[in-house]
């Protein structure tokens, strides 16, 4: 049985909007920034970017070594005799040290790293690379944290705007300059180095304590934690990684720019919570049809917003967005596994995915070319959101009728398929989206009476 965490909706809304702020500003940012970036660069220049900040993310979770993760585990209840700053240090200065040692490495290979990485023999491009994981790791992963798990909204909106301003605004500046990728990767590197430099001053007296020796008797348990917590951002870094390598890989840099700039729309479901949606799962699939349905319809005003060289990815973004829609839905189905403490098990599905991923991206994309890696990632998020399912399932029972969920899964699809088949026709994809829309309102027609009644009530009283 589960408890209640006595906490009113009115609460949990007030709580969820409180630190939601960045996120919303994060959407507006990322949307503007896609509207200049693929007017004023190439597609090769976008691409090595996201191909860099990609490696960047990828990176850092090796250098924290788990740490990212033990810090707000052990926030509230750091070893007897110390305090948060004592443990923040620690936790810091670990990650710091593998982070070193991993950058010195690097530099002196950069050789083979760089051209294993980026496809070119580049010492800037590491020493850069080496910058922006050290910028980013502090920032996003140990300061930024600190605010949010200090229960400090304020302070934690303003530093994830700024963050995320300052990331988008220094790459645009690069255009003034020179628009190459040499200078773009330098200055996006170094506003965020700076970034990082400002918040350390900030928060130095805040945030550090030399006080209570190196070693304490009962940090083993943080390491523990951090040990077997470390698996988990390696498997979400490497999973973000994958597509944008083997794209880079396979094609080409300026592929991976277009395919890349779909991420206007991915980037929208950023702003969703997943949280307390556990038993909302038919409702939830309707949501996402008709998100999906929406962006489909109204996808040529939106793409006015893009740059010419990047039009190609309006063939494919809806398979894009089949990702995010299924991981959002998915939440609603895999919490069993939380629940039974089944971690292993979402750890192997991960590493599962990460595994099919390779075989899968390569056949498409030497079959089909870019639309190839659009079609791999749907492919990939259907098995995902298919075994997390049975499995979460298999421990709780979110789902109340298999021919929903099926019936939900195929409509999604069917609608992500046919943006490719009918994407030079309004008129036919117009029809394929109104066929499917009435065969989601016969497989969800007790959800929609169900509504319907809720609503009659709501008008009554």
């Amino acid at each position: 049985m589960i408890r209640s965490t006595g906490i009113s909706g009115k609460a949990f809304l007030a709580s969820v909007a409180k630190f939601s702020v960045s996120s919303w500003a994060n959407l507006v940012f990322s949307i503007l920034s896609v509207m200049i970036t693929t007017r004023i660069f190439s597609p090769e220049i976008c691409g090595m970017l996201n191909l860099f900040n990609s490696a960047t993310s990828f990176i850092i979770a090796f250098c924290t070594l788990g740490m990212d993760g033990a810090f707000p585990r052990f926030f509230h209840e750091p070893p007897p005799g110390w305090n948060v700053k004592t443990l923040f240090t620690r936790c810091v200065s670990i990650a710091v040290v593998c982070w070193f040692v991993l950058s010195l490495i690097s530099v002196i290979l950069y050789k083979p790293i760089s051209s294993l990485l980026f496809h070119q023999e580049s010492l800037l491009f590491m020493a850069l690379l080496s910058l922006k994981v050290l910028a980013g790791m502090l920032l996003t992963y140990f300061l930024l944290q600190f605010y949010r798990f200090a229960n400090d909204p304020y302070h934690y909106n303003i530093q994830q705007i700024l963050t995320s301003f300052f990331d988008r605004l220094f790459v645009i500046t690069a255009a003034f300059v020179s628009a190459t990728v040499n200078v773009v990767l330098s200055f996006a590197t170094f506003g965020s180095f700076c970034l990082a430099l400002t918040y350390l001053f900030i928060q130095r007296k805040q945030v550090f304590s030399w006080k209570g020796g190196w070693h304490h008797p009962e940090m083993h348990e943080v390491y523990r934690f951090a040990l077997f917590s470390w698996p988990s951002g390696i498997m979400f870094a490497v999973s973000g990684f994958i597509m944008p390598y083997l794209i880079s890989s396979i094609l080409d840099v300026a592929s991976l720019g277009i395919f890349a700039s779909a991420g206007f729309f991915v980037a929208a479901f950023g702003v969703l919570e997943n949280s307390k949606i556990k038993k909302t799962h038919s409702y939830i699939g309707i949501v996402i049809i008709l998100i999906l349905a929406a962006f489909i319809l109204f996808q040529q005003p939106m793409y006015l917003f893009i740059g010419s060289a990047f039009q190609g990815s309006r063939l494919f973004f809806s398979l894009l967005l089949l990702a995010p829609l299924l991981d959002l839905w998915q939440q609603t189905t895999c919490y069993g596994m939380a629940l039974a403490k089944k971690n292993e098990e979402s750890l192997i599905i991960n590493v599962s995915m990460i595994v099919l991923t390779i075989p899968t991206a390569i056949l498409f994309m030497q079959a089909y070319g870019l639309i190839g890696a659009a079609y791999a990632t749907a492919v990939i998020a259907v098995v995902r959101f298919l075994f997390a399912t049975w499995r979460g399932q298999h421990y709780y029972r979110s789902i109340r009728s298999k021919r929903e969920t099926a019936g939900g899964l195929c409509i999604l699809v069917l609608m992500g398929i046919s943006n490719t088949v009918f994407n030079d026709s309004l008129l036919l994809e117009s029809a394929a989206l109104l066929g499917l829309t009435a065969v989601m309102g016969f497989v969800y027609r007790e959800a929609f009476v169900e509504i319907y009644h809720v609503l009659c009530s709501i008008r009554k009283a």
